[in-house]
């Protein structure tokens, strides 16, 4: 599944003249190589911005590579070089994080200080700075009690490490209130091509199994494309100034839904299997002992599969298709266009 690591290179940055009322924008983008953030880069590359991205020597480009990308090797614990890299742009969109890690302090160096370190280099280049896009997380809201959709208003009860560190990583972003304009989405499960995780749906039904859990649970999801598209949206969009948004397609599912919708829209026949909870348990207890022998985060943990337990992840998008206007992508239509490219690139 994974291609071998393309070296470090550089491609020059490409400005092209477009109408006055959409001006091209230089804008960094962090986590750049990964499953979200090559999405962003590649529609922000589609709307003719130039985008500077910040890798690493052993990054793999496999997905931006060939896009007309600046890429920088930075770290986000390297003030100094971050200063330059932001005295270049208008916009910062902040994907980069950790969603897997061995331990909470792994998290917090990753997601709260580098979030933190960005922001200070933000406000010392503030008057060149036009906003400040940050890519958070549903599971920094937390999951909600009924099917009621959870709203802004309410507190948030982050019950993972990855969660609590997205919701102090949102707090520095806050800083920024009166200094530089910012927006923070909190996307739900988001799928589509290049994903690892929801991928697990898309695989069993590709082997005619349809996953069903034995208690009833509830679920939001979004299409990558979508998330990408709100983030262009939002660039130039002073309704969107100050805000924080939850990012969803506004329906509920469970998880036979879900399997159903993606064996329907691949013509795809299946037989239900029921899932009960001390299997997911005795999963993610095997990845632990995993990552502890190999030292490297799985793709499942204990905390991963708590969260997957809850009853209900829901909450309300209203705020986001009112302040854009935007429409979201049909699960149908996504799992569809998710479906053929895992077939087209031989991950099943």
């Amino acid at each position: 599944m994974e291609n071998k690591r393309e070296p470090l290179s550089v491609h020059p940055c490409v400005h092209i003249s477009i109408p006055n009322n959409n001006p091209a924008l230089r804008i960094l983008v962090t986590g750049a190589t990964g499953f979200v953030g090559s999405h962003i880069v590649e529609e922000l590359v589609s709307k003719n911005h130039s985008v500077i991205a910040t890798v690493r020597k052993n990054s793999n480009l496999r997905w931006i590579k060939n896009l007309p990308v600046q890429f920088e090797d930075c770290s986000l614990n390297d003030e100094q070089q971050l200063s330059s890299i932001v005295s270049k742009v208008d916009i910062i969109v902040h994907c980069a994080g950790a969603v897997r890690t061995l331990s909470w302090e792994e998290y917090y160096k990753t997601n709260v200080i580098g979030t933190q370190k960005l922001v200070k280099v933000a406000i010392k280049n503030k008057n060149s700075i036009k906003k400040f896009i940050y890519v958070s997380s549903q599971a920094a809201m937390g999951p909600s009690k009924t099917k009621n959709p959870r709203n802004l208003t309410e507190k948030e009860n982050p019950i993972s490490n990855y969660g609590k560190s997205k919701l102090l990583a949102e707090q520095e972003v806050k800083k920024l209130n009166g200094i530089i304009p910012y927006t923070i989405i909190r996307p739900a499960a988001v799928y589509g091509p290049r994903d690892k995780d929801i991928f697990i749906f898309f695989n069993l039904v590709k082997h005619h199994l349809k996953p069903k859990t034995y208690s009833k649970r509830y679920i939001q999801l979004v299409f990558v494309k979508d998330v990408a598209k709100i983030i262009s949206l939002a660039l130039n969009n002073p309704n969107t100034n100050n805000k924080i948004y939850y990012l969803c397609d506004g329906n509920i599912y469970s998880w036979e839904d879900v399997a159903t919708t993606i064996a329907r829209t691949s013509s795809v026949k299946t037989i239900t299997i029921i899932l009960f909870d001390f299997i997911f348990k005795l999963i993610a207890c095997f990845y632990e002992i995993v990552a502890k022998i190999i030292k490297k985060p799985q793709v499942l943990s204990k905390e991963k599969i708590v969260e997957m337990l809850q009853t209900y992840w829901i909450a309300d998008n209203t705020d986001i298709i009112k302040d854009t206007n935007f429409k979201f992508e049909k699960l149908e239509n996504g799992a569809k266009i998710t479906y053929n490219w895992y077939i087209n690139n031989r991950w099943f």
